[in-house]
């Protein structure tokens, strides 16, 4: 019985189908783990016995594996798998060396390079962070393939910091270099840029789940891990070109629904406050006016934006009342 039959009859409620179709790919999975393991320099013979792997190598491939395993049964329990699309191995390729990519760069990252790869990927990570070249500038420069350049660059090395993103010889403070104008904000700004993220998470949340993982992925924001064009494209079985086409599409979506949304009501709000009140010619009848302006603002606010912010104790006040405006 093929997978995708196996599919089929678990769709249709039969349990037992699950368990025999992740027997029938546990060889699929120790084929990614092995693959994934010896990117990463994890696969080595044993002293004693060469045709057989080191107790390491063995312990590395069981956790892979299991990696592999969690992420195929969840795969299949989405019920987002179709066959009309792919058959269930080249679906389930990129998920399962994705998860095993991921563990080996959070538990293994440095230990696995020889002294002349560690130089080389702290080479390749200036170059991509500091100089701002790309993948292929960077394999012509150091005489390299380019996937072998975006496993270096994305290498979960740990010794990575913000010294190492400004020119050498600098003795300013680097975070300054690299956020002007940014560490000194004001309580206030803070606060203001806190509620358009969540406002703008509020029309994020309206786009499609497609487009969701699609713009989230690509941008790492909203809880999505960022992740390459290709790698996106092999999640929704896409040509980069059309990764990249969606994505715009996604974007043009939240600027279609940002007029009348509650982010473009508050920033109409956050400029109306700060906007100063021109006195009239004359003082006669200054009180007057400046109450009448308040009171338009305010009943702008009870009309246009209800939603009221989650902060209590941030220095930024709610005027949501006609006292917090006087």
């Amino acid at each position: 019985m093929t997978n995708e039959q196996l599919v089929r009859q678990y769709y249709d409620g039969d349990e037992a189908a699950l368990e025999k179709l992740y027997h029938k790919n546990i060889g699929l999975i120790r084929g990614i783990a092995k693959e994934a393991a010896a990117e990463f320099n994890c696969l080595t013979a044993d002293s004693h016995h060469p045709n057989q792997f080191s107790a390491y190598t063995k312990t590395i491939l069981d956790d892979l594996c299991g990696e592999g395993a969690l992420e195929f049964l969840t795969r299949i329990q989405n019920r987002e798998y179709d066959e009309s699309r792919a058959v269930l191995t080249t679906y389930l390729y990129p998920h399962l060396k994705g998860r095993m990519t991921r563990w080996l760069e959070q538990n293994i990252g440095c230990m696995a390079l020889s002294k002349d790869e560690m130089a080389a990927v702290r080479q390749a990570q200036r170059l991509y962070h500091a100089a701002w070249k790309d993948t292929g500038e960077i394999a012509e420069e150091l005489g390299i393939s380019e996937a072998r350049v975006s496993r270096y660059v994305r290498y979960n090395t740990h010794f990575l910091g913000v010294h190492d993103l400004v020119p050498e010889g600098y003795d300013g403070d680097p975070y300054e270099r690299l956020m002007p104008g940014m560490l000194s904000v004001s309580a206030e700004r803070a606060v203001y840029r806190k509620v358009c993220i969540e406002l703008l998470r509020e029309l994020f949340d309206t786009l499609p789940k497609k487009d969701r993982d699609i713009l989230g992925k690509a941008y790492g924001v909203f809880g999505y891990s960022e992740a390459a064009l290709k790698e996106i494209g092999m999640y929704h079985m896409m040509k980069e070109s059309a990764v990249e086409k969606a994505k715009s599409r996604a974007v043009e979506k939240l600027k279609a629904a940002y007029p009348g949304s509650g982010l473009q009501v508050w920033r109409t709000v956050h400029r109306m406050m700060r906007r100063p009140i021109p006195p009239p010619e004359n003082n006669v009848g200054l009180a007057r006016h400046n109450s009448t302006e308040k009171e338009e603002q305010l009943l702008f606010i009870r009309r246009n934006f209800p939603i009221r912010p989650k902060y209590k104790n941030e220095n930024l006040t709610w005027l949501m009342s006609r006292k917090e405006l006087q």
